[in-house]
């Protein structure tokens, strides 16, 4: 398997990168972490839900598989099952990961790292990041701000006891027992209009209410799941309707606008 290195100036100075073909990488992938400023992207498309991680604390996600060997998104050829793609799984092969004091580390996956000079550069020869590296990095940079903005606002539901537990049973047809998905939370609607005026009021300031409105109303694309499920296999008989290529992404759908409350159109490669 290959593993996260630290981004270095000296051990990178002459090294080669190469960019992500489709998005292989996050196939395995049940879930996938949400950014609070693309929630207007990701309700018409996906499940949201919340997870808890070790600490106990809540992770706002979207729910992209069904329990399989590969997510319901992606398809045989590596292609995006939608028109959005989430913004956690674009900046691949650079990331941010956390190291014992938790500071953020930029680092690049191993097995994308090359000595082809035809590929892009990590660093330019003065040091500095190399043009599509750094953009990577700038877009990293706004996620990891928005995450941080998406986990007080989840950390804020979860402090007003608004969040519970999510069993889930999806039908798989006659004489198939149904799939049972456990470990997703949900926003508990009577809760929240229970809510007093100060913890409401305080949600709202904090863009909780927003994130809480969001997974309630994208409950309603669970058949969506189903959906892309059934063209999936059918896709393996060779059997999968023409008109559903509308579903597939080959490129990047946008780059989030952190200043704005939505999505902007760039085709850069790199995000």
């Amino acid at each position: 398997m290959s593993s996260w290195v630290a981004v270095s100036r000296t051990e990178h100075a002459n090294s080669h990168w190469r960019a992500r073909k489709g998005y292989e990488h996050a196939a395995d992938h049940q879930v996938l972490p949400i950014l609070f400023t693309e929630l207007a992207k990701l309700v018409p498309h996906y499940v949201l839900g919340f997870i808890k991680r070790e600490d106990d604390s809540f992770q706002a996600v979207a729910l992209v598989g069904l329990g399989g060997p590969r997510n319901v998104y992606v398809t045989s050829d590596s292609l995006w099952l939608c028109d959005y793609v989430p913004a956690a799984i674009r900046g691949y092969p650079f990331s941010f990961q956390y190291d014992p004091e938790g500071k953020a580390v930029l680092c690049v996956r191993e097995d994308h790292l090359s000595d082809d000079k035809d590929l892009p550069r990590i660093f330019t020869d003065d040091g500095k990041l190399d043009q599509l590296a750094a953009e990577t990095l700038d877009f990293i940079n706004k996620c990891e701000g928005s995450r941080i903005q998406t986990d007080k606002a989840t950390a804020d539901l979860a402090a007003a006891g608004v969040i519970e537990s999510w069993p889930i049973s999806i039908g798989r047809g006659e004489g198939q027992e149904p799939l049972k998905i456990s470990g997703l939370h949900r926003i508990n609607e009577e809760a929240l209009n229970k809510l007093e005026a100060d913890p409401f009021a305080q949600m709202r300031m904090s863009g909780a209410l927003p994130l809480a409105y969001a997974q309630l109303l994208s409950m309603a694309q669970m058949a969506q799941l189903t959906n892309r499920a059934e063209y999936l296999a059918k896709a393996k008989q060779g059997t999968a309707d023409a008109d559903l290529s509308g579903l597939f992404s080959n490129e990047d759908s946008g780059s989030l606008n952190f200043d704005a409350f939505e999505t902007l159109n760039d085709n850069t490669e790199s995000k």
